[in-house]
């Protein structure tokens, strides 16, 4: 599944009724009372969570052209990473059916990978030895839930796919899928409890030029370092695919409802939303 991010991927979340009163098939509810058709929405997610290297160039530029990558880190499991990322959107959803839902959202992304390069043992200058990569830009995308259940529990399935165009320090890309199961209970009216899980695929890509001083590394290599501008290109994925998460749903108001859910592990995510639906 290499689609196109972001980690943030995964501020997707539609409200879970198991039902909603939908453009088409509202006598598939029965006498269920169901929310109104279309909302917008505000989320904010944040993340965190460790990064596992795909591949890693580091290309000296001076008198020859040398892939110190493959020659310093013949595995790249050592390399300790880390991103974090903090997302705002506005979405718009509609349900088509009491049982699926559709959306879109647009938003801003605000990102930071570090690359702890120390682990390597090299004589790098301190300022080296953690490759910090900051990016921020656009986010966009969209997705669907199918939802079913009944007068006390409900089950959803929502996927994501979200993109991005960036800048920052270097050229920088990242793109993710999602997929969030959950399983809850609804107690009166208004109040929603859910457990769940958050399947994610990112695929983040920078590059760039770095200034770094090789001049006592060449003697450790086999081939002769200039040691000037050296070019990078990295590849990351995420290093864990699943984590739980815990949420709540509540409306008031009939037409507002509000969301908050968190996620545990190696993954640590928080995503509120507040949405205001109409006919």
């Amino acid at each position: 599944m290499k689609n196109k991010y972001v980690l943030a991927l995964a501020t997707l979340t539609v409200p879970l009724w198991a039902q909603a009163d939908a453009l088409w098939g509202n006598d598939l509810a029965g006498d269920r009372k169901l929310p109104r058709t279309w909302g917008v929405g505000i989320d904010y997610f944040d993340m965190s969570q460790p990064y596992a290297l795909e591949s890693l160039q580091l290309i000296d530029t001076g008198v020859v052209d040398v892939d110190l990558g493959a020659l310093l880190l013949p595995d790249p499991s050592i390399l300790p990473i880390d991103n974090e990322i903090r997302h705002t959107d506005i979405k718009l959803d509609v349900w088509l059916t009491p049982f699926l839902n559709v959306f879109a959202i647009y938003g801003q992304i605000d990102g930071d990978t570090r690359i702890n390069l120390g682990v390597l043992g090299l004589p790098l200058p301190p300022q080296t030895n953690a490759l910090t990569i900051n990016y921020d830009g656009d986010v966009y995308g969209g997705g669907i839930t199918l939802a079913v259940g009944g007068d006390r529990w409900f089950a959803s399935v929502t996927g994501t796919v979200t993109d991005s165009s960036l800048s920052g320090d270097f050229k920088s890309s990242v793109s993710a899928t999602t997929i969030q199961p959950r399983f809850g209970l609804r107690f009166g009216d208004h109040t929603e409890f859910w457990i769940g899980g958050y399947l994610l695929e990112a695929e983040e890509k920078h590059s760039g030029m770095i200034d770094i001083d090789l001049g006592l590394v060449g003697s450790m290599l086999p081939l002769p370092i200039d040691g000037q501008d050296v070019a990078f290109d990295v590849e990351l994925s995420q290093e864990e695919d699943f984590n739980l998460s815990f949420g709540t749903h509540m409306t008031w108001a009939e037409s507002w409802e509000a969301t908050v859910e968190v996620g545990g592990g190696d993954r640590r995510t928080v995503l509120a939303n507040i949405t205001y639906r109409f006919e």
